[in-house]
C-alpha cells in the first residue's frame, strides 16, 4: 500500500516537491516545541487552572508530524526512503484512529526509520554515520522501554537518547576533520550552554529532574549528559541558524523537544528529526 501511494502521489509533485517537504518539516517542529513548552507550562507550579490541555497538544502535535512524515515520503526521490517514511506517517496517523495501531506502530516506525538510515548510509562519514546509529538505538530502546513494556530499559533508553541528541553537532559539520571550518560560534555556544545546565542542575535539581521527565520524559540518566544533550542540541541548532540552514534546524529541533521516543508521540517527532538530519549530509 505504502509503495503504490509513494508511486502514484510522487509525480503529481515534481515542480513543488522540495518547498512542500521543507514547509510540513517546519510545521513539524514548530508544533513539537509548542507541545514541549505546554507540558512544561501545565506542570509549573500553580498553573494547574490554566486553559491549556496537554493530551489535545500531543494529539495534535501527533497528527501534524505524521501528515509531515508521509508530505516527505512522497516527495522524496528515493523511492526506499519515502517507503521508510511512509511507514511512519501511515502507521502513526493508524495509531490515533486505535490503540490496537500503537504496537505495529511502533515496530513500522522502527523499520522505517531503519530504512531511511541505510539508504543513506552510503553518503555518510564515519561520525555522522555513528550519529545515525546512536539516534537509530535510541528510537529501538525507547521504544521497547515503552510500547514494549520493558520498563527496566527506561535508564538506558534515556541515556542513549540524550547521548544522540548530543551527537548531532556530526551533522552541522562540513568537515569534522578541520579545525579551520570548525564553526567556534556554535561549539563555545554549546560549551556556554553545557555550563549553565550543570550549574542550575546542581543548584536546584528537584526543578531540574521535574523539567526533564515532563518535558522530555528522562528517567535515571545523570546531570552531565543532560547537560552535555543540551549542548549538543544548542551547537547544532545555533551552526544552522548561522548558516541559515533550516532544515537542519528544524532535524535538531524534532529530536530534542521529542525527547525520549519511549511512547509513539515521542518517537514520530524523533523518527522524522533523524530522517531529517541523516539528509543533510554533505550539503554546505
Amino acid at each position: 500500500m505504502t509503495a503504490a501511494l509513494h508511486q502514484r502521489v510522487r509525480p503529481l509533485l515534481s515542480g513543488e516537491s522540495r518547498s512542500l517537504a521543507d514547509f510540513a518539516v517546519g510545521a513539524a517542529a514548530v508544533t513539537v516545541a509548542a507541545r514541549y513548552l505546554a507540558v512544561l507550562f501545565v506542570n509549573a507550579p500553580g498553573q494547574s487552572a490554566v486553559p491549556v490541555a496537554p493530551d489535545l497538544a500531543t494529539t495534535v502535535s501527533t497528527a501534524v508530524v505524521a501528515a509531515a512524515a508521509i508530505a516527505v515520503a512522497v516527495t522524496d526521490t528515493d523511492p526506499l526512503a519515502g517507503i521508510g517514511l511512509l511507514f511512519v506517517g501511515v502507521f502513526g496517523l493508524l495509531s490515533l484512529l486505535s490503540s490496537a495501531a500503537v504496537l505495529p506502530a511502533a515496530v513500522a516506525v522502527i523499520l522505517g526509520t531503519a530504512t531511511v538510515a541505510a539508504v543513506v548510509g552510503h553518503r555518510l562519514d564515519l561520525v555522522s554515520a555513528a550519529a545515525t546509529a546512536l539516534l537509530g538505538a535510541a528510537l529501538s530502546i525507547g521504544l521497547a522501554s515503552g510500547v514494549g513494556g520493558w520498563t527496566s530499559l527506561r535508564p538506558v533508553a534515556s541515556t542513549v537518547a540524550l547521548l544522540g541528541i548530543a551527537s548531532t553537532p556530526a551533522f552541522a559539520a562540513t568537515d569534522w576533520r578541520s579545525l579551520s571550518t570548525a564553526d567556534w560560534g556554535a561549539i563555545f555556544g554549546g560549551i556556554a550552554a553545557f555550563a549553565v545546565v550543570f550549574a542550575v542542575g546542581r543548584a536546584v535539581p528537584f526543578v531540574t529532574g521535574a523539567v526533564t521527565l515532563t518535558g522530555t520524559g528522562v528517567v535515571g540518566t545523570s546531570l552531565p549528559v543532560v547537560a552535555l544533550a543540551v549542548a549538543g542540541a544548542v551547537t547544532t541548532g545555533s551552526a544552522a541558524s548561522r548558516t541559515r540552514r533550516w532544515q537542519l534546524l528544524a532535524g535538531v529541533a524534532l529530536v530534542a523537544f521529542a525527547g525520549v521516543p519511549a511512547s509513539l508521540p515521542r518517537a514520530l517527532p524523533f523518527a522524522l528529526g533523524v530522517a531529517t538530519l541523516t539528509a543533510q549530509e554533505g550539503q554546505p
